[in-house]
């Protein structure tokens, strides 16, 4: 009979998975920080006069429809936040949060060029719909195949629906639904 010798190797240093950086999202959000600052700023040249207090009044006027709590939002807050010059984690926190508010009170055009919002301008909005609407009428008109037709049609009408506010579309869409079986 032989005997074997067991050690246990099992020993481990417990070492954290995830680093400093990983956890704490302060870098992040600073540079999210100053991005939203930058397009603030594009914003503020686009205002005549009083850029600093129209922002600061819209901001605080999103923040409330949105029902934004906690924090105060008025030109010497706000624009103290976007600042942040000693580096404050409540600053970049708040900016965070007030990051829908402020992206939503901006021109789309400025927010979509900084990454803060998506979507479409009213006028590519309206270039959209005209141009689906006339691939229907074309197809239409040309005697498509009915699933092509049935797509043009889907895709105008998506189009037109996408022009509408959002408060104004569900209405709209239950409208369009009783419609609908009338006109077949």
């Amino acid at each position: 009979m032989q005997t074997i010798g067991i050690s246990n190797l099992n020993q481990h240093s417990f070492a954290p998975l995830k680093s400093k950086n990983q956890i704490e999202p302060q870098r992040r959000d600073n540079m999210k920080r100053l991005s939203v600052f930058d397009a603030v700023r594009v914003w503020e040249k686009t205002l005549p006069g009083q850029a600093q207090e129209t922002i600061a009044r819209l901001v605080a006027e999103e923040w409330q429809r949105i029902g934004g709590r906690g924090i105060t939002v008025n030109k010497l807050n706000l624009f103290r936040y976007l600042r942040n010059d000693g580096g404050s984690e409540k600053y970049n926190r708040n900016v965070m949060h007030l990051l829908p508010a402020i992206a939503a009170a901006m021109p789309i055009e400025i927010a979509r060029q900084f990454g803060l919002r998506s979507g479409k301008t009213e006028a590519e909005l309206v270039a959209s719909a005209i141009k689906e609407c006339g691939e229907a009428h074309q197809a239409k008109l040309l005697g498509a195949p009915v699933h092509r037709l049935e797509k043009e049609i889907w895709e105008a009408a998506t189009s037109l629906y996408a022009m509408l506010p959002r408060e104004i579309s569900e209405p709209a869409l239950a409208l369009l639904s009783t419609l609908a079986p009338q006109c077949f």
